[in-house]
């Protein structure tokens, strides 16, 4: 089977946009979509420790598998859309070398947040 049978699902990318409240000079930030329908297959983290160094750190993030798409990904500033669910991408890796495979690690994102 091709990575691309393994897509099962499909998200949405948002791109988070700073602006400046003009009267109030406070930082507003929203979401544009840049990209939709984008084939991709969402893991769900099993919430284990990680403990190869001396200090026991959890690793509960989600991860998606997509092909690299046209758009930039941002770490912490790109926001996906998977199942209903909204994410923060922590991580951004390159799975298969030379950009054929991306894996991005999600944190779950506070939409009123």
């Amino acid at each position: 089977m091709s990575f691309g049978g393994l897509l099962n699902d499909t998200c949405t990318i948002y791109n988070r946009v700073k602006s400046i409240d003009d009267e109030t000079g406070e930082e507003l930030f929203t979401q544009t979509a840049v990209a939709q329908n984008v084939p991709c297959a969402l893991q769900h983290s099993g919430g284990g420790l990680d403990r190869t160094s001396r200090l026991a750190k959890e690793d509960n993030s989600d991860r998606l598998y997509m092909f690299p798409p046209s758009v930039t990904i941002t770490k912490m500033e790109t926001v996906i859309e998977v199942r209903g669910n909204k994410y923060r991408v922590r991580e951004i890796i390159d799975m298969g070398g030379r950009n054929r495979y991306t894996r991005l690690d999600l944190e779950r994102y506070n939409v009123n947040g």
